[in-house]
């Protein structure tokens, strides 16, 4: 046998050596990449519980969202326009705001109070675009029923698009105020989002929440990316709204994911609404 076919023989050797190294790198790589997230996942999960957090039920479930854009109605605008049908009511519009004062307090009972409620957004002229609000249980309190705009099958967590029922003592509705986002448009086509747990554990890792503190609820909604607009209008994106409580304060907050992109968006006024911070 000559050097060179020895040669040979050791080069074949070596491709076929990394050849099998190269597929099981693969292998563990895809491995690692479906299976690793969950432990990691979990990890942090038993983290958050030896820290005093308490949680329910967090799903890994990814949803779909869009990038949106539109414009919140002020003067002459789509609101405004069809507040002309209102009836039984003194209302005046400011600022994209209209405030109502019913002529007469609408009674409600704890048997009835949404549905009543609900047939008052369906007439047009009581409450102008209804059918664009749903009822939002984790925004409303005793004194108020709030009803956010939906887009595209989620609430639209941001004072753009909001009607808030005021309640009274006797438990009567006396009016409302009211804003809307008009123009809406999606601008690329439907992604995936961060799971409800990775939002929560990614909060987490960044010392978001407190030690010692719960976590109310954690839902899909739609925010304003701040400082993003185009063609004059703002930019809404799938975001998770987590809600916690300190448990020694009772201290409350809500905190904001991108949920495209498990960015922490900073608090503002327009994304957190005061009265999801008194106590239920």
């Amino acid at each position: 046998m000559n050097f060179k076919r020895i040669q040979w023989i050791f080069i074949l050797a070596f491709l076929l050596f990394d050849i099998l190294i190269g597929s099981s790198l693969i292998l563990e790589t895809r491995f690692t990449v479906s299976n690793g997230q969950p432990n990691r996942q979990s990890t942090v999960l038993k983290e958050m519980h030896n820290d005093s957090i308490s949680y329910g039920e967090l799903s890994n479930k990814q949803q779909t969202g869009y990038y949106i854009a539109g414009k919140r109605s002020t003067d002459g605008g789509t609101l405004e326009q069809e507040s002309g049908r209102l009836r039984n009511q003194n209302f005046h519009f400011s600022s994209g705001t209209l405030t109502s004062d019913f002529d007469k307090p609408i009674r409600l009972s704890k048997e009835n109070s949404l549905r009543r409620v609900n047939r008052l957004l369906k007439n047009k002229k009581m409450v102008a675009l209804g059918a664009n609000y749903r009822y939002d249980k984790e925004l409303s309190d005793k004194n108020t029923l709030v009803y956010t705009q939906m887009l595209e099958g989620k609430p639209l967590i941001s004072n753009d698009g909001q009607i808030r029922f005021r309640v009274n003592s006797d438990r009567e509705v006396t009016g409302y105020t009211q804003t809307y986002l008009q123009d809406v448009e999606i601008l690329r086509q439907r992604s995936n989002t961060i799971s409800q747990q990775r939002a929560v554990t990614w909060l987490y890792k960044h010392n978001q929440i407190p030690n010692n503190s719960r976590i109310r609820w954690a839902r899909l909604s739609y925010a304003k990316l701040l400082n993003t607009t185009t063609d004059d209008k703002a930019v809404y994106v799938p975001t998770w709204v987590v809600e916690i409580k300190t448990k020694n304060s009772g201290a409350i907050q809500q905190l904001e994911v991108n949920a495209f992109n498990s960015t922490v968006m900073k608090e503002t006024p327009d994304s957190i609404n005061t009265n999801s911070l008194n106590n239920k």
